[in-house]
């Protein structure tokens, strides 16, 4: 396979994967809607929770609980409530000889007094930190944040997030993912579920999208075949200037929701690059969204993409986030390689103080992964989360053993075409020959399923995470390469460009 590079496709059909399953560690919060103890027990999230159970046994994987969870179960004051929770409990087994809380935990997170909730929080942390399972389960944003502390915020996933990771390891997805739509707001339908929360949130909704509608304003949709209702949803406005941004064309996101059913599903960092795509494409300067401070994941969601809090409020007390689209050379220089591609980005990539890589990839896994970029199709065209999103993962057996954060990775689809027809900048990379590790590391973004993953693990394997930067929209032909110095072939693996050559690569891809 050339490069070795292997880039899998969601494959639809029958559980195929072998050898070692997932464990997953569940919180109470997890556990409780799992095993509603009455009717008045059943939750929201109690679909979400049966579902995750549900295909984790069809993954052979395991669902764990921790023994330190039973004090959580003891403070139910309802007598014939916590018999029927401890019987429930005791469906699940325990982790076995959970590890300590170490030192090193302490320190990040805090003490705790044994007993306490923050106290079996940290034993689920320490259970996640030693290994003892793959991945923690809460809708604990706070316990979300403390692993993120722990530098193990990748391994700390929503129920939501649990269901997506476990249908791309283990691909039980029956369907592949809708592609974003592009809409005017007159398209919506007023009535749909999605705008219910909306409707709550915001005093006189109706007249405003009503509004939007007339206006014709630009919107997004993604919708899920034999689903009904939307599953997200997004609209926007261009404004001359606003108070905080005076002089400049801004773009502000007036509405930006994602169905609680699908979250997880990478939907709303679809609505994300469609709406950097029409920003960059109309030269807008900024973008901003208003929103409140009851929605942190979404806030915190924004601010991986660039987005910060300003100083200015709304009438009805929301944020303020804003983001940049144009830079100075001042700001360029000023920020590291991924942190300008952040802040700045997609698109903003730097060269200076950056290598550069040529990664040659296969065309049957080029067109899942870049869909944008193949021939005769339009604007978020792919049927796959991963090749709409944003941030995605790789997976090499070739010779090189590292790629530093910020570097310039340039994607040659072989064989057929021979050119160079996306780019991206590297994240982060892990290199492991335990498919257990590498599975881990890319659950959250992974096109891999767990057989491929297991497969590659025979020897050595090179994960890199990524932010795909820009779709080369005049590709970059194998003779161009071979010219300029940046190959002196057709690639067969990772190629690490010369220095002398990223001066021309830089103007040829940036123009």
């Amino acid at each position: 396979m050339c490069g070795e590079v292997r880039l899998c496709a969601l494959r639809r059909g029958a559980l195929r994967s072998r050898g070692n399953r997932m464990k997953f560690l569940i919180d109470t919060n997890v556990f409780i809607p799992l095993e509603p103890a009455g009717e008045s027990d059943i939750q929201a999230r109690t679909a979400g929770a049966i579902e995750l159970a549900r295909l984790v046994g069809v993954a052979k994987s395991q669902l764990y609980v921790h023994p330190a969870q039973r004090e959580d179960i003891e403070r139910d004051r309802n007598v014939e409530r916590l018999k029927l929770r401890r019987m429930l409990f005791d469906k699940y087994p325990c982790l076995p000889t959970p590890p300590p809380i170490s030192l090193q935990l302490e320190a990040e997170v805090g003490h705790a007094e044994p007993g306490s909730n923050d106290w079996v929080d940290h034993q689920l942390l320490a259970g996640l930190q030693a290994d003892a399972v793959d991945f923690l389960i809460t809708d604990d944003l706070g316990l979300r944040r403390k692993a993120g502390r722990l530098g193990l915020g990748r391994r700390a996933a929503s129920v939501a997030e649990a269901i997506s990771i476990v249908r791309d390891l283990f691909d039980t997805v029956p369907a592949p993912p809708p592609a974003v739509q592009s809409v005017k707001a007159y398209s919506l339908d007023q009535t749909d579920p999605i705008f219910d929360g909306l409707r709550r949130d915001y005093p006189g909704f109706d007249n405003w999208l009503t509004k939007c509608k007339r206006e014709h304003r630009q919107a997004w949709v993604i919708r899920v075949t034999g689903a009904a209702g939307l599953a997200a949803v997004c609209i926007v406005k261009p404004e001359d200037s606003v108070s905080f941004l005076p002089g400049v064309k801004v773009l502000k996101i007036c509405s930006f929701k994602v169905s609680e059913r699908y979250n997880g599903f990478r939907f709303g960092e679809l609505l994300l690059k469609a709406i950097f795509t029409y920003a960059e494409d109309n030269s807008y300067e900024w973008l901003y969204v208003t929103l409140f401070e009851k929605y942190p994941l979404l806030i915190s969601f924004l601010q991986e993409f660039g987005f910060d809090a300003t100083c200015c409020r709304t009438a009805l007390g929301e944020a303020c986030l804003a983001k940049p689209m144009r830079f100075t050379e001042a700001e360029r220089d000023a920020l590291a390689p991924l942190a300008f591609n952040i802040r700045f980005g997609p698109s903003a990539t730097k060269f200076a103080r950056a290598p550069a890589f040529v990664v040659p990839i296969q065309p049957r896994y080029h067109c899942v992964l870049f869909p944008e970029a193949e021939r005769q199709l339009e604007l978020m065209p792919g049927i796959h989360p991963c090749g709409n999103s944003i941030r995605k993962a790789y997976l090499s057996r070739g010779p090189i053993r590292t790629i530093t954060p910020g570097a310039n990775l340039l994607f040659y689809r072989s064989e057929d075409r021979q050119h160079v027809t996306a780019t991206g900048v590297a994240e982060d990379t892990l290199l492991s020959s335990s498919p257990e590790v590498i599975a881990r590391y890319v659950g959250k973004r992974t096109v891999y399923s767990y057989d491929e993953i297991s497969r590659m693990c025979q020897r050595d394997v090179l994960a890199i995470l990524f932010r795909q930067s820009r779709s080369v929209r005049n590709p970059i032909r194998l003779d161009e390469l071979r010219a300029s110095g940046v190959v002196s072939a057709a690639p067969q693996s990772i190629v690490t460009v010369p220095e002398e050559a990223k001066e021309w690569l830089q103007t040829r891809v940036l123009g």
